[in-house]
């Protein structure tokens, strides 16, 4: 793993091929610009394409949170019809994940004298 950050190892690379092309002829035997240059490209397009797919990943996860609220909202619908239609205590309101009227607790009295 490369302990740089990605931004900074990119100019690096690129202040290390201006040096290679300044020395010229004088470069080490298996070391080239063009090698260095072809490197430097292929991280560049992976970047870019790695852009792309962060992107599009963005894109999805916003259409999936406005989707699941469409489909909450006719949840909430849904309930709200059967509620109205046919009751608070229908089986049909349970039926559609409402809790029923006479399934629901009890408000408990509070304890307290008068003052």
């Amino acid at each position: 793993m490369v302990s740089k950050s990605i931004p900074k190892l990119l100019q690096e690379a690129n202040e290390v091929k201006k040096a290679l092309e300044e020395i010229g002829e004088n470069v080490p035997a298996g070391i080239s610009v063009a090698e260095m240059t072809a490197q430097i490209e292929a991280l560049e397009n992976i970047i870019g394409e790695l852009d792309a797919v962060n992107a599009d990943r963005t894109r999805l996860v916003n259409r999936k949170a406005e989707q699941a609220k469409v489909v909450s909202d006719q949840i909430v619908k849904v309930r709200a019809a059967v509620k109205g239609i046919l009751g608070a205590d229908s089986s049909e309101y349970d039926m559609v994940g409402g809790t029923r009227a006479s399934e629901r607790k009890r408000p408990k009295r509070k304890a307290g004298g008068t003052k």
